[in-house]
């Protein structure tokens, strides 16, 4: 009886909007675009290569390689939103913060594509508050 009181009253305030609900999602649900993972491809190869190597790569060159198991154990259960936040404020290396909110959502796409999840049919958003709801689940 008293569970029965308290998911009445949970969802009345969800009703009522004084209880937000947070929809989450992963990278699995298809979260970017082929076409967005294309530009990214470009980007990539202009401003990332040269440190990360080509996504298909066994054996790191400067930096870490962002499409092996290390990487995807790295980012596990973690939002995309921080992987966006990192690129964002840090890379390139030899220019930090220089990226547009686009060119980071379209690396991070193309990232994605590199670790073979699948792409959708809405491209992924340059806004943090929507990335940190996207979970990367490998």
């Amino acid at each position: 009886m008293m569970r029965v009181v308290h998911i009445g009253v949970v969802m009345a305030l969800v009703a009522t909007g004084i209880v937000a609900t947070a929809q989450t999602s992963s990278v699995r649900d298809g979260v970017y675009t082929t076409a967005q993972a294309e530009q990214g491809r470009t980007l990539y190869a202009d401003r990332c290569v040269s440190c990360h190597g080509e996504l298909s790569a066994f054996v790191p060159e400067v930096a870490a390689l962002l499409a092996d198991h290390t990487f995807r154990n790295r980012w596990q259960g973690r939002p995309l939103g921080e992987l966006f936040q990192l690129i964002s404020d840090e890379m390139p290396q030899d220019a930090p913060g220089t990226l547009s909110p686009q060119e980071t959502a379209d690396l991070v796409s193309v990232i994605l594509s590199g670790n073979r999840l699948p792409a959708g049919d809405v491209a992924l958003p340059g806004d943090l508050e929507q990335l940190n709801q996207i979970r990367f689940d490998p």
